[in-house]
């Protein structure tokens, strides 16, 4: 009977749930985060803002700021703007493996503007003396990669020009051969007669002046020929001509049947850091390239022989200079009466 009166008490209870009052507290904290989150959001999308568009709104000192700050490797993919380190290797025997301990033959450094439409690249004499970044003291610039692979190589540039690189491409010497046959040859405007024999190192060079594809062999002896009064200088201009080259076959509609043969060259003789929709949007991207508005240039310096060795000097004045117009792209500032040897590349 107890609990019989029990429950009928428990039945005519009020079960409404109680009305507890608002944490004030709780929701000024939820407030205070989401408006500091909304700042940050109109802060960053500012900074993306005039990294892209400074210099058009006139505002070049925020823009020079900006893409030479440690937050420009973040913002130079909002501004279609991309640094492309291009470092060729030579292997020191035909059992060794070229991408391993191999001095660079080739250092150029590409800038792309995507929404330019441009291209400009610098080339940087392999003999120039530099301070090697982690520690290697001074040496050529080329032995950056001997002593740490493509990692030791881009910080030395970076540290060294004050740039930031996005990508790298290694290429096997060996293997450009292998390249220009898959691409069914590469059109370039040979400068002056060419003609040089190594038989011990089995290369044979016999070029005449003009306009014309070369085929592998023709297009290992120019890029190799280097016997003519400025030396390594001229074989370094002849290395962006054959660029150019490359980009002017790359955007003939014939390529599009050779597309498997390009990767399979690529795939044995090319290491990078860049995925294959990266790839495919450069070469995509190579399609839109005004070919009389790639600008390139070899970093000036002279000669200079330290005991038995003998290192390319760099001007620092003249290289900053061209660094600036080439790879940050900003209106050169005169330094002398001297002209910069920037070049635009010549079509046939």
């Amino acid at each position: 009977m107890n609990n019989q009166k029990r429950f009928n008490n428990i039945e005519t209870q009020n079960f409404a749930p109680k009305q507890t009052p608002k944490n004030k507290s709780n929701t000024n904290y939820a407030f205070k985060w989401t408006s500091i989150a909304f700042l940050v959001c109109v802060v960053l999308f500012g900074l993306m803002y005039l990294a892209v568009n400074a210099d058009s709104i006139g505002l070049p000192g925020v823009s020079r700021f900006i893409r030479k700050s440690p937050m420009a490797p973040a913002f130079m993919p909002f501004s279609g703007k991309q640094n492309i380190l291009i470092l060729g290797v030579d292997s020191n025997g035909s059992e060794t493996d070229p991408f391993k301990g191999t001095r660079t033959d080739t250092i150029l450094l590409v800038s792309i503007d995507k929404f330019g439409k441009s291209v400009n690249a610098v080339s940087i004499p392999r003999d120039s003396k530099v301070y090697i970044a982690d520690g290697h003291g001074l040496d050529k610039i080329n032995a950056a990669h001997a002593y740490g692979g493509h990692d030791v190589a881009i910080k030395t540039i970076q540290r060294t020009f004050g740039v930031n690189i996005n990508h790298y491409l290694i290429i096997n010497f060996a293997g450009v051969k292998d390249f220009v046959k898959a691409l069914g040859g590469v059109p370039v405007n040979v400068e002056k007669r060419m003609h040089y024999t190594d038989r011990a190192g089995g290369l044979y060079i016999n070029l005449s002046p003009g306009y014309q594809v070369l085929d592998a062999k023709q297009a290992e002896g120019y890029l190799r020929f280097r016997h003519d009064a400025i030396g390594d200088i001229g074989r370094m201009r002849r290395q962006q001509w054959f660029v150019r080259g490359v980009v002017e076959k790359l955007k003939s509609p014939d390529v599009i049947a050779k597309i498997p043969a390009i990767i399979q060259a690529m795939s044995k003789n090319v290491r990078t850091d860049m995925n294959v929709y990266e790839l495919a949007g450069l070469a995509a991207f190579s399609k839109q390239i005004d070919m009389d508005n790639i600008q390139t240039s070899t970093l000036p310096g002279k000669p200079s022989n330290h005991g038995y060795v003998s290192y390319w000097i760099l001007e620092p004045q003249k290289v900053q200079t061209i660094i600036d117009r080439l790879i940050y792209r900003e209106e050169p500032q005169p330094l002398s009466a001297e002209p910069l040897t920037v070049t635009l590349l010549y079509s046939k």
